[in-house]
């Protein structure tokens, strides 16, 4: 369910861009001033019970990327208690389709040593309809409670439709693997 909408800049001008959206319920989580979304990748067939997720933190205020950056950065144990544990109803769900390239020659990095061969470093991060129907499959968690009530939670809207951050995570170490932040989607990163 591509279409193209309004991605807001840092600049107060606009940019239309490919918005993908999706009526599957998420993980997110609403906390004071920004948004979780996380989006489960479907687990591998190894032995190993790694789970990879991918977050997007989304500030409530097109301007407030840098302060949301800056908790992110100087709070101890930030990522931890800023997850998303429980599925909740999504209202309004959008996120553009992007791509960030980026690499580097690292043989430079070793020049006390003398190598015969080039060494490059490269990353690659696309989001398209593809790559959002794998991070979109949800695992199921049961829990026994007694004969407690469900608690129902209002559905959240989440809305990328300004700047924002990613990450990649390991979520059974909490390592991150990558991380990036999306200014302008229209535009291809590199």
């Amino acid at each position: 369910m591509t279409k193209d909408k309004l991605f807001y800049l840092l600049d107060g001008k606009s940019v239309s861009v490919p918005f993908m959206s999706n009526s599957k319920q998420q993980y997110v989580r609403a906390c004071y001033g920004f948004k979780v979304l996380r989006l489960p990748y479907r687990q591998g067939r190894d032995d190993t019970n790694r789970n990879f997720s991918m977050y997007f933190y989304l500030p409530d205020e097109k301007s407030e990327l840098d302060n949301l950056l800056e908790r992110m950065t100087s709070t101890h144990g930030f990522l931890d208690s800023h997850i998303p544990r429980d599925e909740v109803r999504v209202g309004e769900f959008r996120i553009p389709k992007f791509k960030i390239e980026c690499g580097f020659e690292a043989s430079s990095v070793f020049n006390d040593f003398e190598f015969n061969v080039s060494l490059y470093q490269k990353a690659l991060i696309e989001i398209d309809e593809e790559g959002t129907e794998a991070a979109a499959a949800t695992t199921a968690q049961l829990s026994v409670i007694g004969l407690r009530a469900p608690v129902v939670r209002p559905p959240i809207d989440f809305v990328a439709d300004h700047p924002f951050l990613f990450l990649i995570r390991e979520d059974q170490t909490g390592t991150v693997l990558f991380a990036g932040q999306i200014f302008d989607p229209s535009k291809r990163a590199s």
